[in-house]
């Protein structure tokens, strides 16, 4: 009898015990579930905080992207438009964007109304076939034959084009025949039509008369790359 007693006492207790467990965990549950949301409401506020906070940052960065792009945009286009600094020149030359020139009064190189060259413009022409080979290798040498405004009379040139042309052409086959490669140069004659003063004097006929040789760089249009 006092057995069962006691069976049924532990029984009983241990009923009371499941049962109080029962009533008791929902509530820890609920609790900590509560506790879970709140700690996941701070963490997703701090997060957006934290996106805010990046999206300006990175809109801040776009902007100083965009500032730096036009910047840059406007310096390249103020290099563009400055001119190109010339080189420096060799001794009696003239420094001109891409290279240089030297200009030679025609009463060294020719008799008045001829396309000869003179013996004593051969010492002359050769110092400068010298000096484009040393300084000006591998550039364009461009030679340009200059008159004053007189008209032909008597020299047998149809006009101060063809005497410009003639002596230009004159200069350019000596250079070729001295060492300067026949691809590099070119003759033009521009006649009386670019001068360097008006041709009213002596003197300034005499300026105006003229072979200029220019040592340029390679440009597409002399056909040479």
């Amino acid at each position: 009898m006092i057995t069962e007693v006691i069976r049924r006492t532990t029984l009983l207790f241990s009923l009371a015990v499941v049962a109080t467990g029962c009533a008791t965990n929902p509530k820890n549950q609920i609790a900590s579930l509560e506790k879970d949301r709140n700690d996941l409401a701070a963490q997703l506020q701090r997060t957006k905080a934290e996106l805010d906070a990046a999206k300006r940052a990175r809109d801040e960065l776009d902007r100083r992207f965009q500032a730096a792009n036009r910047t840059a945009d406007d310096l390249r286009a103020q290099l563009a438009n400055q001119p190109v600094p010339a080189e420096p020149a060799a001794p009696g030359w003239t420094a001109v964007p891409g290279g240089a020139m030297i200009a030679i009064d025609d009463s060294v190189l020719f008799a008045p109304g001829k396309n000869v060259l003179r013996d004593q413009a051969l010492r002359t022409l050769d110092a400068i076939a010298s000096t484009i080979e040393g300084e000006y290798a591998g550039k364009d040498i461009l030679v340009f034959g200059h008159t004053d405004d007189r008209p032909i009379k008597k020299s047998g040139w149809e006009d101060n084009w063809q005497l410009s042309a003639e002596r230009a052409l004159a200069v350019v086959r000596y250079l070729g025949d001295h060492g300067v490669a026949p691809d590099r140069l070119a003759a033009s004659g521009c006649g009386e039509h670019r001068p360097r003063a008006k041709n009213d004097s002596e003197a300034n006929r005499s300026s105006n008369r003229r072979v200029e040789i220019f040592a340029i760089d390679p440009q597409p249009r002399t056909g040479r790359r």
